[in-house]
């Protein structure tokens, strides 16, 4: 399915979601032969939407319990740890 950064930014505005993130988010279901993990399209998905919420929390006054509130308990045991 094609989208025209157009529609995408309207999406965005929709939603209350960054421009990049649903941009990255169709990107990750496009097909692309040359792609091992073209077939993949959920789990590159996911990698998106993990990646947004991480940063989020990252980004946060309190990383540690951004984390926790979101439910990345073992994330942030590790950082904890560290």
């Amino acid at each position: 399915m094609t989208h025209d950064l157009d529609a995408l930014r309207e999406a965005s505005e929709r939603v209350g979601l960054p421009f990049h993130y649903v941009q990255r988010l169709v990107e990750a279901d496009q097909y692309d032969a040359q792609d091992p993990r073209s077939g993949d399209a959920l789990g590159r998905q996911l990698t998106v939407v993990f990646d947004h919420y991480i940063a989020k929390c990252l980004a946060a006054p309190d990383p540690i319990a951004a984390l926790r509130q979101l439910g990345f308990e073992e994330t942030a045991d590790a950082l904890t740890k560290a």
